[in-house]
């Protein structure tokens, strides 16, 4: 049995879609674990783990770099942690 043309183009579409969410997924992932690696290495302290749920929360990748940008200039966890609830 021969697939038509427009079902095979609909799962390639399809395919892609799924590859291009998991790139942004993984992405996001990895933006959030570095986030938390910085606050580790920047605080000393492995209290910054309990940050993670909130950091989860931020759908939006041009966000998450903005919280990136925060660490350094934070002068403390409570600080960052205040600049994340803005």
């Amino acid at each position: 049995m021969q697939k038509s043309p427009f079902f095979q183009q609909y799962i390639e579409e399809a395919r892609e879609a799924a590859k291009q969410e998991g790139l942004e997924q993984g992405e996001r992932r990895g933006m959030i674990e570095s986030i938390i690696t910085l606050l580790g290495v920047q605080f000393k302290t492995d209290a910054v783990h309990a940050l993670k749920p909130a950091l989860e929360s931020i759908d939006d990748m041009q966000d998450l770099k903005q919280v990136l940008l925060t660490v350094p200039e934070s002068d403390s966890l409570e600080a960052f942690m205040q600049s994340l609830n803005r």
